[in-house]
């Protein structure tokens, strides 16, 4: 055998032997790189490198040196950046995150207690004089969501009334009624200059809704007192997660689970609190218990239902 085909051989075994991971793969095999779907770049980059370099600095003996924050301007493109291995970990909604684990090949790893809540629920409301106490009765009637792209004001209630079999019409506008047997909606961000649950709430309050939703979180908080008097909530959904961590596929499972630790550990120490408080008011990260992966099955499960809007 000539000595070149001798060092290719060699080459090979060792290829064959020590077969390069994922994570060393990258461009720079020393940056922890963290993803997040927003519109505002400059805002999104500034919440997350606090908490980029807090992670690095607890990562030093698993080979991270420095981090990188990349922003994606919706789903697709994270999940696009996540197959191809050029983001670490995303921190999104349940959705979210459902999507990139089922499209993408995603890990869960943690639940974070986002602007300080660990959990959510979605709730219907109308008029206490209006007598609407179920789904039913929403029959003809106009309720109100958010945006689009709202957990907590869009996906949730509607798969509320999806899963039980109800018909969804999409009006126009407030004066476009819809059928008798279908449940009308309307976004308020796209038919009026004055968006927000405090719109919403006063759209119900002065009968030009039958009802509207978002979480329970900002009935709390957002709704003047006044107002809040008169309304009442007539559903609520289950508990879903404030947020959750995902790692993308192929990244090391030493690596993995040390930076799932320093997230479970980093409300714990002083530096690790300053740089949760930046990352958008993050309380804590904690575990996947029962209650939590429950609540994500049923996401999982019934998301596929929203696309009978689309």
């Amino acid at each position: 055998m000539s000595k070149q085909y001798q060092v290719l051989a060699v080459v090979i075994s060792l290829f064959l032997l020590f077969p390069p991971s994922a994570y060393s793969a990258k461009s720079d095999d020393a940056t922890l790189v963290l993803g997040v779907i927003s519109t505002n770049p400059k805002k999104a980059v500034k919440r997350t490198t606090p908490f980029a370099k807090y992670l690095v600095s607890q990562l030093q003996d698993h080979g991270v040196t420095q981090s990188k924050v990349m922003v994606a301007t919706n789903l697709e493109q994270m999940v696009r950046w996540m197959k191809a291995g050029k983001v670490d970990m995303v921190s999104d909604t349940v959705f979210s995150a459902v999507t990139l684990v089922n499209e993408a090949g995603a890990e869960l790893l943690a639940r974070r207690w986002k602007s300080g809540v660990a959990e959510y629920s979605s709730v219907f409301f109308s008029r206490q004089d209006s007598e609407i106490q179920s789904f039913d009765q929403l029959l003809g009637k106009t309720v109100v969501f958010e945006d689009r792209y709202s957990t907590s004001a869009y996906f949730v209630p509607v798969i509320m009334l999806l899963e039980q079999g109800f018909t969804l019409y999409e009006q126009a506008s407030l004066r476009d009624m819809p059928p008798a047997d279908s449940i009308g909606y309307v976004f308020v961000d796209e038919i009026s200059s004055s968006s927000g649950e405090v719109n919403m709430s006063a759209w119900v309050f002065n009968g030009q809704a039958a009802a509207a939703a978002f979480s329970n979180l900002d009935w709390e908080k957002e709704i003047p007192p006044a107002m809040r008097q008169e309304l009442e909530i007539f559903a609520s959904s289950i508990a879903i997660p404030r947020a959750l961590q995902v790692a993308r596929p192929g990244l090391p499972i030493e690596l993995k689970q040390a930076l799932t630790e320093v997230m479970l550990s980093a409300h714990l120490d002083e530096q690790g609190q300053d740089a949760l408080s930046q990352y958008k008011k993050t309380a804590q990260f904690d575990e996947l218990d029962q209650a939590v992966q429950n609540s994500i099955d049923w996401v999982e499960k019934a998301a596929p239902l929203l696309e009978q809007l689309y």
